[in-house]
């Protein structure tokens, strides 16, 4: 939170329970006989420094080393001896996390167990199960109560239990209890604080000084307090919580500011994750800031308001809204009602990535060449819900296969049916892969992508996508919509000129300009592990024709929103002719992949797979001509030695004195 006047944390929401504390059973697993370490009993001493196995980030800083005091605190910078705690923030290098700062006396006797401070180190090379008890129990905090943050896998993590200890001098009459948990992936770092029983608020029990808890930076300025800290009513913290569970407070403490877990009922501004998916929509994104009640709908609103949709509550933390497929793709900012859409509140910015073709968070598996989908075909379909997706799950989801028509609307974005065809049913949310037949009912789909999505009743809770499919068509109905296109293209001088690039001669030439120029089409490639790498420029068999083996498409437009595409053979040479060769798209793929898809891969593949026609086929290349080549790409040449050339084409070799020969001689036209 950063500088602040006041000593009390302001960010949680502290719910009163005034009957409730947090069980034993709830703490981490603390003692001897799981391994702990014991300081030995004293009064205002210290154990430390420890050796961190990997560094602990805290207030900005990174740290590899602590030190545990008795007095009920871990400190990173040097011992703390000091009995009676000073308001925070202090300076002089303080840097500390405190559960209950006090004068604690651990020298005197109890009955049973007790007056013991334990503390463990855990780290991600142990393989014992309590490592993993304790790893799986972090994570699943910071997923609970911080869950816009991105998966949590601790590498170390470090507990420390007051386990009912006394007060100065020796007294045993009245016990505290709790635990100050530490964990961090070195990149984040939370911060757990646990009470199970607080007896006494300081030494005098009923007069100054009293205990303090929270977190101080040691520069005097940043710090954050937890709530009843210096009074006597800190013995509450046992009934109270910043998120909703008596006796915990979780907190984020990597950054300069403490960052305070669970919600608030005065927020202003929500956080949502993940921040970047399909364009095609029905991603679950989780959102967090605000309390949500069972009385409440939260509505989502994405860029535009008529871009609405309701949410679901998970708990009192979190709720989710799967996004809406997005006309075009690109950064929308969201915003959150929790007042049915009377007021919104921003939750901030959610990227619609650029259309795939073909496979994408859903793979798709077909035995034909083609990747076009049959009537009748078999395919296999592969996907994964992820961990934290899973668990917002009732009990009883199930998961359904939808495939969903897409086309243009009338201002050349994308659109979808209003409903699905229904491929499969009620499948186990454990499942991820399907064998299915494609039914004849999609005969009348040409462009379209199939969904896996996770239903609870009439609910859906998260949907995961394919790319952009292509039905194949009926030679006549694809012989037909060739046609249509062909009626409404412009002739290609008039939009593929100005700064549309040539395409360099050489595949080694278009690698070369990789940096200013091109990019690997990731359809087309060397290395792709697809059997049907580069389909969409394969030679003709009737015809003499090279098929092409990797192509690269222009990274920027011209003034027209247009693009090209090269592609080369298996020798590495350009080809500028039939349908191995790449052809000037009207939109660039990646500025534009909506446009791109529909006015220039469709329209090929129904005039130049579908179609029975050849002569459709060349009508295509009318009007997406093949890009001609330049060798103004060309490799750097260079000479040394005695001496030894590299030519511009590559050839290396040495060439004694002959003679006087030009190697490069430029016109000054």
């Amino acid at each position: 939170m950063g500088p602040r006047k006041d000593n009390t944390i302001a960010s949680p929401i502290i719910l009163v329970c005034s009957s409730s504390s947090l069980p034993l059973s709830d703490f981490f697993p603390f003692g001897p006989e799981i391994g702990d370490s014991t300081v030995p009993p004293n009064d205002d001493g210290s154990v430390g420094p420890l050796v961190l196995p990997h560094i602990f980030p805290y207030f900005d800083n990174n740290h590899r080393q602590i030190w545990v005091a008795n007095n009920g605190l871990f400190s990173f910078l040097s011992e703390i001896s000091q009995y009676v705690p000073d308001p925070f923030p202090l300076a002089n290098d303080r840097r500390l996390v405190t559960g209950f700062w006090a004068d604690i006396d651990t020298r005197g006797a109890v009955s049973g167990i007790g007056n013991k401070v334990y503390y463990h180190i855990y780290t991600d090379s142990s393989s014992r199960d309590t490592t993993q008890e304790v790893f799986t129990k972090a994570s699943g905090y910071v997923r609970s109560f911080f869950p816009q943050q991105r998966l949590f896998e601790p590498t170390m993590v470090i507990t420390g239990t007051w386990y009912r200890v006394g007060a100065f001098s020796q007294k045993t009459d009245r016990l505290n209890t709790f635990q100050i948990v530490l964990a961090t992936d070195e990149d984040r770092s939370f911060a757990f604080i646990l009470y199970n029983d607080l007896q006494w608020a300081g030494t005098s029990y009923t007069s100054e000084p009293y205990a303090q808890a929270g977190f101080n930076a040691g520069d005097g300025i940043a710090f954050e307090m937890l709530p009843y800290s210096r009074t006597q009513d800190i013995v509450k913290l046992v009934n109270v919580s910043n998120v909703n569970v008596p006796g915990l407070f979780v907190f984020r403490v990597d950054t300069d500011e403490i960052d305070a877990g669970g919600c608030s009922t005065n927020i202003s501004v929500a956080t949502v994750r993940p921040r970047v998916s399909s364009q095609l929509g029905s991603t679950a994104i989780n959102l967090q800031g605000p309390c949500f009640d069972n009385v409440t709908i939260p509505k989502c609103q994405f860029g535009s308001s008529s871009q609405v949709v309701d949410g679901i509550i998970l708990d009192e933390f979190r709720a989710i809204c799967l996004t809406p497929l997005a006309p075009v793709h690109g950064p929308v900012a969201v915003s959150l009602s929790i007042d049915n859409g009377a007021t919104y509140i921003p939750a901030g910015t959610f990227t619609y990535a650029p259309l795939e073709f073909g496979s994408d968070d859903v793979i798709i598996e077909m035995n034909n060449e083609d990747n076009l989908l049959n009537l009748g075909q078999y395919i296999t379909l592969k996907w994964r819900f992820s961990e934290s997706i899973q668990n917002t799950f009732p009990s009883e989801t199930m998961v359904d296969i939808e495939l969903w028509k897409i086309s243009l609307n009338d201002r050349s974005q994308l659109q979808q049916d209003n409903s699905p065809v229904i491929l499969a049913q009620d499948l186990q949310p454990t499942s991820t892969s399907l064998r299915l037949q494609l039914p004849e009912n999609i005969q009348s789909i040409t462009t379209c992508f199939i969904r896996v999505v996770a239903r609870f009743e009439s609910k859906k809770y998260a949907g995961l996508n394919t790319g952009v499919l292509v039905v194949r068509s009926p030679s006549a109905f694809a012989s037909e919509s060739c046609v249509q296109w062909s009626h409404r293209q412009p002739e290609p001088s008039t939009w593929n000129g100005g700064s549309l690039l040539p395409c360099p001669m050489t595949r080694t030439q278009a690698a070369a300009g990789g940096r200013c120029c091109y990019e690997s089409d990731s359809q087309c490639y060397r290395g792709n592990p697809l059997l049907n790498n580069c389909w969409l420029h394969q030679a003709r068999p009737q015809y003499d024709e090279q098929s092409a083996v990797e192509c690269y498409i222009t990274k920027g437009s011209n003034q027209h929103g247009a693009g090209a595409e090269c592609c080369y053979d298996i020798e590495g040479q350009l080809i500028t002719r039939g349908t191995g060769a790449g052809t000037d798209d009207r939109y660039q793929p990646v500025s534009s992949p909506v446009q791109h898809f529909f006015d220039d891969t469709v329209p090929y593949l129904q005039c130049c797979m579908m179609s029975s026609s050849p002569d459709l086929c060349s009508t295509y290349m009318r009007y997406r001509p093949p890009r001609r080549g330049s060798n103004t790409m060309g490799e750097n040449g260079g000479t040394w030695g005695d001496p030894h050339f590299t030519t511009l084409d590559g050839t290396s070799y040495t060439f004694n004195g002959y003679g006087e020969y030009t190697y490069l001689a430029i016109s000054e036209n």
